[in-house]
């Protein structure tokens, strides 16, 4: 029997299971056939995560869905959207995308004003960085009899620009025959004193003169009276407590009775100066007037503001207004305009009722001003001092001003009191520094100025 056949069917099933057998058993892909997904990060230049996409598959383009990416302009550059980094392409890995921006530089306006508020110029478009150039016609002021006004440039001092900016003609006065103390700053011999600006400081006593002034008419509309050249103030009389003071003529002053008084050059001392600009104290306490009006705290703009805030003091409104109209209506062109440290140069360090820096013309020095011993004031505020005491002029004394027997007054400083809410820092009469509630109507007034020429 032939078995050949049989035997090559047989072997011929036996390749074809091999095979079915060797295909079914070959490896399947480790990721079971799909393609593989990575994690896409989207961030601003500054490190904040915008976006994060996962399960991003291999080789697809990613699409960031969130809002266009920002960055905060500065005063010199404003910024744009420009793309990411690096440039976003198929996905291959796990991937940082990190957005970029262009940077155009900010343009501002420069306005040009004289002095009375006039405008005489508007530059606009002027970039950051560029000094701005005035090129109108040179600034004029008007002269009066006493005085002739020349241009001596801007304030602030002109710079390069770096916001929106005004500036104001300043003017240097000239006296038209030769210089007017009072009118126009002038020096002692020694430079230890100047005088400038007019204040009523000396009781009239002359009978005739007293006459008439009570004939006069001529206001000023700042309550002095021209006489004779010179000008004059009406006061009624409040005597502090109702106790017996006298003028320094010896006369008598009664509550409740009118009084004339001399508007004179005021007398400041200089405690430094350097490249024209001056830091000057009155040499004698001009007048009297309360801290604030009472001890209770208020709120305002939602904050709460205490009394002793020198920010919003009744004394600060009134030496910016009142007293600095009437003391320099016929000439304020040397008197600048200070940023006024309310901190810790201020002597309010660590001081929970300090206030911001305000920006004034007059203001009153700080605590740490009268222990400067540059200023020519004695470094020791508990004891007494001869430096710091000063004397009351026979206006302040008809104004309500507490004083000694030799005239000497108290006075505040800007500085709050650390202790109470309700007291502000002063100088005693007798020279030592301690602290009094701020509705005190019978402490004085010692004011500075810069100075500038």
């Amino acid at each position: 029997m032939n078995r050949k056949p049989i035997t090559i069917l047989l072997s011929a099933l036996c390749l074809s299971a091999c095979m079915t057998s060797m295909v079914s058993c070959a490896p399947a892909p480790r990721d079971g056939g799909k393609a593989k997904e990575y994690t896409v990060t989207w961030k601003n230049d500054d490190g904040e995560i915008l976006e994060v996409d996962t399960n991003v598959k291999e080789g697809s383009i990613p699409s960031y869905d969130g809002a266009t990416p920002i960055k905060n302009g500065t005063a010199q550059y404003t910024y744009v959207f420009a793309g990411w980094s690096p440039e976003v392409g198929k996905v291959t890995k796990d991937i940082t995308y990190t957005a970029t921006f262009t940077s155009d530089v900010n343009k501002y306006t420069v306005v040009w004003k004289n002095q009375d508020g006039t405008v005489l110029e508007t530059d606009n478009l002027v970039p950051y960085g560029t000094m701005p150039v005035y090129n109108g016609t040179t600034p004029k002021k008007d002269a009066t009899e006493e005085i002739t006004y020349v241009f001596s440039g801007w304030t602030p001092a002109v710079d390069t620009v770096t916001g929106n900016t005004t500036y104001t003609a300043k003017f240097t006065a000239e006296c038209a025959v030769e210089p007017i103390a009072g009118v126009v700053p002038v020096f002692s011999d020694d430079n230890k004193t100047v005088q400038y600006g007019f204040y009523p400081q000396t009781h009239v006593s002359d009978q005739t003169l007293i006459a008439e002034l009570d004939n006069s008419t001529q206001s000023d509309g700042n309550g002095k009276y021209l006489f004779d050249g010179d000008y004059y103030v009406k006061q009624t009389a409040t005597v502090c407590n109702g106790e017996s003071y006298t003028f320094a003529d010896g006369a008598d002053i009664e509550d409740g009775k009118e009084y004339w008084f001399k508007c004179e050059p005021i007398t400041w001392r200089v405690l430094s100066g350097n490249d024209g600009e001056y830091y000057l104290l009155s040499d004698k306490l001009l007048d009297a007037h309360a801290f604030y009006d009472d001890c209770t705290d208020r709120t305002i703009d939602g904050q709460t503001v205490y009394a002793n805030n020198y920010e919003q003091s009744s004394i600060r409104s009134w030496l910016n207004n009142e007293f600095y109209n009437l003391a320099f209506s016929r000439n304020d062109n040397n008197v600048a305009e200070t940023t006024v440290s309310n901190g810790a140069s201020s002597g309010a360090e660590n001081n929970k009722y300090a206030c911001d820096d305000t920006t004034d013309k007059v203001y009153l020095p700080s605590y740490l001003d009268y222990l400067n011993a540059d200023y020519g004031f004695a470094t020791d505020g508990n004891d007494k001092s001869v430096t710091r005491e000063c004397v009351t002029t026979d206006y302040a004394r008809a104004r309500g001003a507490w004083c000694n027997t030799a005239y000497n007054g108290s006075y505040w400083t800007r500085t709050p009191s650390g202790n109470f809410y309700y007291c502000a820092l002063n100088v005693n009469s007798g020279g030592y520094l301690s602290e009094y509630a701020v509705d005190g109507n019978s402490h004085s007034v010692r004011p500075c100025i810069s100075l500038i020429l």
